[in-house]
């Protein structure tokens, strides 16, 4: 494990941690960041956050998510690195190399064979990251879709998962490699703030879903 400064403490997160954690992602990423790390705690575990802590102030934190990563038919256990930020007051001390370290070392522990993130550009290659492949292309929508006739587009629950994950299993059917998304990570993108998940729906069968920041 990297050396900390002295005083810092790398520990997993606890319950009382939660709240200076959402802060800190929220100032050093998105508004919606808080929301996101009260879905994981509560479907993931706390054990999953990462945290090095100067006392009760929160200098640096890292969540490791577990994912599956399919290569030509082939399940591979993933470790997905998700959440990062670093207090600026505290940059520049190797605060995330020891989080690296240590998801790492959880992500071995727990069987993973391989390890994917969304991250800054060219940062996490000096942790061993490679560019891979590339995000599919946004579009901008300036107004909500009008759906076809005998069609309604409404925005999903947690009872439209189920349908949700057959038809990205059928579109992603094809790829030699595909990542389909985990239970939980259904639930996520169904609760969270930061983006609606849609389906569109004839007779009462989802024949789309689609997903807008």
């Amino acid at each position: 494990m990297p050396a900390l400064p002295d005083g810092l403490v790398l520990r997993n997160a606890t319950t009382d941690d939660l709240p200076a954690i959402g802060e800190l992602l929220t100032a050093r990423g998105d508004e919606n960041d808080a929301v996101d790390l009260e879905l994981v705690a509560a479907s993931e575990g706390l054990d999953s956050i990462a945290v090095v802590a100067d006392g009760t102030r929160i200098a640096s934190t890292l969540t490791l998510l577990d994912e599956v990563v399919h290569l030509d038919g082939l399940a591979v256990p993933t470790g997905q690195i998700e959440m990062v930020a670093t207090d600026p007051a505290y940059e520049r001390q190797g605060l995330v190399r020891a989080l690296m370290h240590w998801a790492h070392e959880r992500s071995a522990a727990q069987g993973h064979l391989l390890g994917v993130m969304i991250g800054i550009p060219y940062f996490y290659r000096q942790f061993g990251y490679q560019y891979a492949i590339p995000m599919g292309t946004w579009h901008h929508l300036v107004h909500r879709p009008t759906a076809a006739p005998g069609m309604t587009v409404r925005p999903a629950t947690l009872a439209d998962i189920p349908a949700m994950h057959r038809l990205q299993e059928a579109t992603q059917a094809t790829a030699d490699v595909r990542m389909p998304h985990s239970a939980p990570c259904w639930r996520w993108l169904v609760e969270r703030t930061g983006s609606e998940q849609w389906v569109a729906e004839r007779d009462g069968v989802i024949a789309a879903t689609a997903r807008a920041l």
